[in-house]
């Protein structure tokens, strides 16, 4: 439910509008060199927030390594930025546009002064947010290595090389493409696959289906870690949700990275690329060097296996026609037991009127209490399903 954005650059000549195409680049400056920097930082909702300075005042970043550059939302509070051009984006589903890059006004992130910061323009995403604006890779792209350790709650900067060598932890070499860092994991017994370091996403690993079908193609054990299957969509990108597709629900032995496992996670499948995301920064601290281009992983507790046994997701809601729907539904699920149905629009949770997808994710849900859902189905026939949330 992430929004990734992974800027293409055409290399073909293009004219859209007759606006001037604005490539990747790394022309930002930084106000200090040979720099060691702790800075504050929050882990909110398995999302990195950085407190950043500009125009005297007080703003929250979003750290999203999935994103080759910056970007900002059409009516933010940010102000008095300079145009650029625009460019060919595509986001975490795999849907492109074209949007606006601007060149944010100098900010101030701990005692480092960032100028001439380039972030593109896009709409007002379909899920809330909670942060001013996104501070992509390029930041570890420019020479700037980082450890960031959500139970300190702090994050390192520098652009010392070698200043993270005597740290002990478990290493994975990224390759850049489209300016973004992807790692190779191991979801299954003697399989791998390549993965976006996405700090952006909140999961901790997704995995893309047709890598999935691959898998299960060559071994039966991948099968046997599949807990069911459904049609539907979960996956909010920048520019709309994914596709409707199959979803294999998954309940991995384990999820290596290097020699650490994650045992017994539960994840799906989904039509972008797999995804590991900051949830992984619950458990353990991780170090982005670019000098080597290797993201070493700090277990917090010290061994190489952490336990999971998360609950598998039971339903997954997705905008549609600007009202809230159902997109994705487990067969074992209350919410299935009790009558949900993938594509049931809703309109009243328990006496309250449900009008826009926005509505909906502002209703006061609590954990483990029991909602009364009016919905509507494909053939505009209302239920009333009663089901904890």
């Amino acid at each position: 439910m992430k929004r990734v954005v992974i800027l293409l650059f055409l290399a073909l000549v293009c004219t859209i509008s007759m606006a001037q195409i604005h490539r990747y680049h790394l022309s930002f400056s930084l106000s200090q060199h040979d720099f060691c920097d702790t800075i504050p930082i929050e882990f909110e909702n398995d999302q990195v927030y950085i407190p950043v300075i500009m125009n005297g005042e007080k703003h929250r970043f979003n750290l999203d390594t999935g994103s080759s550059q910056g970007a900002i939302y059409k009516g933010t509070r940010i102000g008095h930025w300079t145009e650029l051009g625009n460019v060919v984006s595509k986001d975490a589903n795999g849907k492109r546009d074209t949007v606006r890059v601007i060149a944010l006004p100098p900010f101030q992130m701990g005692h480092l002064m960032v100028s001439h910061y380039v972030a593109s323009v896009f709409n007002r995403p379909l899920v809330s947010t909670g942060y001013d604006a996104i501070i992509g890779f390029d930041l570890f792209n420019k020479g700037i290595c980082a450890k960031i350790d959500t139970r300190k709650k702090i994050m390192i900067l520098t652009d010392r090389r070698g200043i993270f060598d005597e740290e002990k932890g478990y290493p994975l070499t990224y390759r850049l493409k489209w300016f973004v860092p992807y790692v190779m994991v191991s979801p299954f017994i003697r399989h791998v696959d390549e993965a976006l370091f996405d700090l952006g996403s909140r999961s901790l690993y997704v995995l893309n289906k047709q890598s999935f079908d691959k898998h299960a193609y060559k071994s039966k054990n991948v099968n046997s870690q599949v807990e069911g299957k459904a049609v539907g969509h979960l996956a909010i990108g920048t520019f709309g949700t994914e596709d409707v597709d199959e979803v294999a629900f998954l309940h991995l032995n384990r999820f290596k990275w290097d020699d650490v496992c994650f045992t017994h996670y539960r994840t799906v499948t989904t039509q972008g690329g797999s995804r590991v995301g900051a949830q992984i920064l619950r458990y353990g601290s991780v170090i982005i060097d670019p000098f080597k281009e290797q993201i070493i992983y700090q277990p917090y507790n010290g061994t190489d296996t952490i336990e999971m046994n998360n609950k598998p997701l039971g339903v997954a809601f997705v905008p549609w026609n600007g009202r809230a729907s159902v997109g994705l539904i487990f067969e074992k699920s209350d919410a299935y037991l009790q009558g949900m149905r993938e594509g049931d629009v809703i309109m009243k949770i328990n006496d309250t009127p449900i009008y826009s997808f926005e509505a909906f994710q502002q209703f006061p849900f609590v954990e483990g209490q029991i909602y009364r859902f009016l919905l509507q189905d494909r053939d505009g026939k209302e239920k009333t399903v009663t089901t904890t949330r």
